[in-house]
């Protein structure tokens, strides 16, 4: 099997839709001898902030000399970024000889009459035995959509529970109610286990802390009202946090100084549990940290071109608070493209009215939205909005306009696509 086939292989399973439960990745990974039981994780859940918070870590625990694994969904760019070693993409062939090792497994399942595993399933346990084979120290593990019933969930040797901002989303899988998907996302906390979370809504609060209570875990609050000398400029955020000062990350938004004293509160519970990270591998570690596709300048010449994966209400709020901070006099043009099972007239009303012009694109797959609906739902609250028939088109025409800035936001799924076309690529 070659890398053209892996990908083939485990596009063909998306028939299989998707399934939560841990049933099916513990027959799939039994058939592996359970390569996850060989690994320490520390293990991510939340509805914003995963990514930006296990980039944070990656970088430091990368700068504190350990060989990091880290698993993330969706991907952006380049679809093996979903498994990286120590920040660094598993290599194509390495994914390959993987992956035909969990189809032997899956063909063995099937013979015996279980189901056949989701995508998610798939991915994951291939990500498992990626990480076995490059035996590394720790792997970062993100939960795809909830956190109970999230295949990532199979894990014994989690060291750590990390925690971001719970807010709705996927309700048709975790739940109607805040207090339902918080629930399901605290169900990651092992028993006599660390457990960081960031200051948030209090009944999200109140739910983990009598997850930890009844599990016996530790539980720590990142109290971002800690936060205190704020600076911008030319693209450096400069805070301070408690006893760290002068903090500098490249990662832009103000959320992003709240994702990092979420990381640095982490590494204190790691150095709790014998890891060796010292406050200036925290400092460079979260200067040198970069995450595609999060408030990401990908041109800096006017106008400047930002894309971000501002895809439910949540980040569409604080995409809409970060444009205030940098962009308040600015004229701005978004592209925006979203999925249907997101609540897009919630994001329309809470980002739209600041655009001089907004170009919709349709999003592509089972849960994709039309340009023109979208187009439909902003139009009442900024009427300035045309439907375009591709990516492509959207960023020519935004191109057009005498702005400063374009903002190209919503799904994750398109934005390697506008960032490839933006470079020329």
């Amino acid at each position: 099997m070659n890398f053209s086939d892996a990908v083939s292989y485990i596009s063909e399973a998306e028939n299989y839709g998707i399934v939560p439960g841990l049933e099916n990745i513990s027959v799939l990974c039994r058939e592996l001898s359970d390569p996850q039981d060989k690994l320490k994780f520390i293990h991510i859940a939340g509805t914003n902030g995963k990514g930006s918070v296990g980039t944070f870590l990656n970088s430091i625990l990368t700068e504190a000399g350990y060989k990091t694994g880290r698993y993330v969904s969706p991907a952006v760019m380049d679809y093996l970024e979903k498994i990286q070693i120590c920040s660094v993409n598993i290599c194509e062939e390495k994914f390959a000889k993987c992956t035909q090792r969990v189809k032997e497994a899956v063909d063995r399942m099937l013979e015996k009459g279980y189901p056949h595993p989701t995508v998610f399933e798939i991915e994951t346990a291939i990500a498992f035995c990626c990480f076995e084979s490059e035996k590394c120290d720790c792997v970062l593990l993100e939960t795809g959509m909830g956190g109970k019933s999230d295949a990532t969930n199979i894990i014994k040797n989690n060291i750590l529970t990390v925690i971001t901002s719970i807010s709705l989303e996927h309700t048709q899988f975790l739940g109607s109610t805040i207090e339902q998907i918080a629930t399901e996302k605290a169900g990651i906390i092992k028993p006599n286990s660390n457990v960081v979370t960031i200051a948030q809504n209090p009944k999200v609060i109140d739910i983990l802390r009598n997850t930890c209570t009844l599990k016996s875990a530790y539980l720590k609050i990142s109290k971002i009202y800690n936060i205190s000398d704020y600076n911008y400029q030319d693209y450096i955020q400069t805070f301070s946090y408690n006893d760290f000062k002068d903090i500098k990350i490249k990662m832009l938004g103000k959320f992003q100084t709240e994702n990092a004293v979420l990381a640095i509160d982490a590494c204190k519970l790691l150095a709790d549990s014998g890891f060796k990270i010292e406050n200036e591998q925290i400092y460079s570690g979260l200067l040198n940290a970069q995450w595609s596709g999060r408030f990401e300048i990908i041109k800096d010449t006017t106008p400047l071109f930002i894309i971000d994966g501002a895809h439910n209400e949540a980040a569409a709020s604080r995409l809409r608070e970060t444009i205030d901070i940098y962009f308040s006099d600015k004229k701005i043009v978004y592209i925006i493209g979203t999925f249907s099972d997101k609540n897009y007239h919630e994001i329309a009303k809470l980002t739209t009215k600041r655009a001089m012009k907004i170009y919709t694109i349709s999003t592509k797959g089972k849960r994709s939205l039309d340009a023109d609906t979208l187009a439909k739902a902003i139009k009442p609250y900024n009427p300035n909005v045309i439907a375009m028939p591709s990516i492509s088109d959207a960023i020519d025409r935004s191109f057009q306009e005498e702005c400063d800035v374009i903002i190209a936001f919503g799904s994750l799924s398109f934005l390697g696509e506008v960032k490839r076309y933006v470079n020329g690529e």
